[in-house]
């Protein structure tokens, strides 16, 4: 039998390890949390960043989370849909 629990909290640890500066976990139950991402391949040299939100479902990993842009700069919106 699956411990759900903590194959969440086990991953959220690997998580927060791989990105110390840029993972946030907004709460525990259910797991959520946001991850930012920041480019310099923007035009004119412009910073592109977007943060993306995450949510585990009670059946998680058996059942993909919940994902979408939480917030964005220089982001046009078709590279919103295809990150989406």
């Amino acid at each position: 039998m699956t411990d759900y629990g903590e194959e969440r909290r086990k991953e959220l640890e690997a998580l927060e390890a791989v990105y110390p500066d840029c993972f946030i976990v907004l709460s525990e139950n259910p797991p959520n949390f946001t991850v930012t991402v920041t480019s310099e391949a923007g035009e004119n040299d412009e910073t592109v960043q977007t943060t993306l939100k995450f949510t585990y479902s009670e059946k998680y990993p058996d059942e993909a989370p919940l994902y979408e842009i939480f917030t964005q700069l220089n982001l046009e919106d078709n590279s919103v849909a295809d990150i989406l």
